[in-house]
């Protein structure tokens, strides 16, 4: 037995609409924040020797892109006015950088954990309509009679949780790029600051 999926979306009743919405919001930040994290990547390696050349020649970066650079010219640049305003100002921006890397992962969160408890919600209304209609038809009552209700509830919960495996899924994800970018800028912010304050240099 084969179903259209609007035929299966409108079984399941109203519990579908919201978990639909919730699915087109969570696919457009996962897509969202896709395209940001490939806009902004870059190489640990690679940005530290561009700022070891920028420091070198007193240039400035392209630095719009890769956060790497982004905070290391803001350090370079601060470097002259003292240790500790030059560590104020690059805790700023990376912070700044990491609430841009952070942004729709708290919604995508609550959509992870909200889909399934809609979905099991649709299932236990599902129940209830069916077992109202087997107090109603008294001793008439045959399995056919109410399968339609419990199959309409269960459908919420497959919905449910088609919604919130991959939101979890990207979320979880994306929160691992955003450690491995706060381990990055503290590893940038170490070389930086011996390589301006250390009393070797």
């Amino acid at each position: 037995m084969s179903f259209h999926v609007l035929d299966l979306f409108h079984k399941g009743g109203a519990f579908m609409w919201p978990l639909l919405f919730l699915s087109v919001v969570s696919l457009a930040i996962i897509a969202e924040r896709v395209f940001f994290y490939a806009r902004h990547r870059y190489r640990v390696g690679g940005s530290l020797e561009d700022l070891r050349v920028a420091r070198a020649n007193r240039q400035m970066l392209d630095a719009d892109a890769n956060p790497m650079l982004d905070i290391g010219q803001v350090f370079l640049t601060s470097a002259g006015e003292g240790e500790e305003h030059c560590r104020n100002l690059t805790e700023r921006i990376s912070s700044r950088w990491i609430n841009r890397h952070e942004r729709g992962l708290r919604t995508l969160s609550v959509i992870g954990s909200i889909s399934p408890l809609i979905g099991l919600l649709g299932t236990v209304w599902g129940m209830v309509n069916a077992f109202a209609q087997i107090s109603a038809l008294g001793d008439k009552v045959s399995p056919a009679d109410f399968a339609g209700g419990i199959w309409t509830g269960l459908l919420t919960t497959v919905a449910g949780l088609l919604v919130a495996i991959p939101a979890v899924t990207m979320c979880r994800l994306f929160e691992a790029r955003i450690d491995k970018l706060v381990h990055d800028v503290n590893e940038v912010s170490s070389h930086l600051h011996e390589w301006c304050f250390s009393k070797q240099s």
